[in-house]
């Protein structure tokens, strides 16, 4: 439960900050006559006013100083894309390349910038992770519905066996007495559900895990295990990394959360980290300056972030269907990255292309290395 509070209070975080850089530019429905009526003057330069606005720093020309005022800025600084969104939104998703060669060419007024738009959107993709939920989709669970470790597992597989074995015989001499086909439908009844319950925890013992969202789980106490079990020896040579190093094996999954929350706060280190890959992409394009690559990386990121975002929910939801997944991991990146590079950098359509198969690899090399600085930051932070 706090994970989820701390996830919206980082949402609201988001759009407070999102809407401190990318404050609106239209107007603002502030009767500047009255303000001029009483000082004709900006508040905060002392520059004559003429409008909604002070045109020399364009601070509001009227400065609320109520208690309702700051609750209707909370609310303008979640919710103060306005008519942007609708405008932004279906550019991103259908027509990436336009979005953002306009937005490099000037064409601003219209669109929610870049960075805001990041920062909403990657917030808004670990606020939506804190409350996924994947179902145990048939995995090995004791009486009380809890998921089985491995371990487990393997000690309760004899004990079904065991049971399967004494209902086999049970149904056999059913049958050598005559019982009755109600009394035999019954058996075979609890039979079919021992044998169920036998496949999953021989799966289990096996090392299968009922998701792959559980891996995560799995992986934190396979880790403790081994550790506990003396089987891990740490020596990296400095008594601090070692102590920390055991820290971690000790409680992983306090490492683990840890590590979860360097890449929530380091997000923003996949911008810097993609733009080498593009500057090679476009190294003799004279016409192409690095801005151009940032803004092309802020755009593309924050689709990949809301193809995150719809996977988690499909997830939550219990949508497990392959091809769905296989869309939106391998064919709509794909596509994404083929529209916007076409359209921002004016390519052919064999210049997108070669350059799409280049930078999905470089999206992989990129999300390896992050993850890297993540983990290191998390285990050693």
């Amino acid at each position: 439960m706090n994970g989820n509070v701390d996830a919206l209070g980082g949402l609201v975080d988001a759009g407070l900050v999102a809407g401190a850089i990318d404050r609106p530019t239209g107007k603002g429905g502030i009767n500047a006559a009255e303000v001029a009526g009483a000082h004709h003057e900006c508040a905060n330069c002392g520059q004559h006013l003429t409008g909604n606005y002070c045109a020399n720093c364009g601070q509001q020309a009227h400065v609320h100083r109520s208690l309702a005022h700051v609750g209707e800025e909370f609310v303008h600084g979640i919710t103060h894309f306005d008519g942007k969104t609708w405008k932004t939104l279906p550019m991103l998703l259908f027509r990436p390349g336009r979005l953002t060669r306009e937005y490099i060419e000037g064409k601003r007024a219209r669109y929610i910038a870049p960075v805001p738009l990041f920062l909403l959107v990657v917030f808004l993709m670990f606020f939506v992770f804190s409350f996924v939920h994947v179902k145990p989709g048939g995995g090995a669970t004791d009486v009380n519905g809890k998921q089985l470790s491995q371990a487990e597992a393997i000690v309760e597989l004899p004990k079904v066996n065991t049971e399967l074995a004494n209902l086999d015989r049970d149904i056999a001499a059913a049958k050598s007495k005559g019982a009755g086909a109600g009394e035999l439908a019954a058996l075979n009844g609890v039979r079919t559900g021992v044998v169920a319950a036998r496949d999953r925890l021989k799966a289990r013992a096996d090392g299968e895990i009922a998701s792959p969202m559980d891996f995560p789980g799995e992986m934190t106490r396979q880790i403790e295990e081994t550790y506990k079990s003396g089987t891990i020896d740490v020596n990296l040579g400095n008594a601090t990394l070692d102590a920390r190093a055991r820290a971690a094996l000790s409680n992983p999954q306090l490492a683990l959360y840890k590590v979860q929350g360097k890449i929530y706060k380091f997000s923003f280190l996949l911008v810097p980290l993609s733009l080498p890959w593009l500057w090679l992409m476009f190294a003799f394009r004279r016409n192409v300056r690095m801005y151009d690559h940032a803004v092309f990386a802020l755009y593309s990121i924050s689709f990949m972030s809301l193809l995150f975002i719809l996977g988690s929910i499909a997830l939550t939801l219990d949508i497990t269907n392959g091809m769905f997944f296989g869309l939106l991991i391998f064919v709509a990146p794909a596509l994404h990255w083929y529209a916007q590079l076409k359209g921002t950098y004016s390519l052919s359509r064999f210049g997108a292309a070669w350059r799409t198969v280049a930078i999905s690899f470089a999206a992989v090399m990129t999300l390896a290395i992050y993850l890297s600085i993540a983990l290191a930051l998390g285990l050693t932070g």
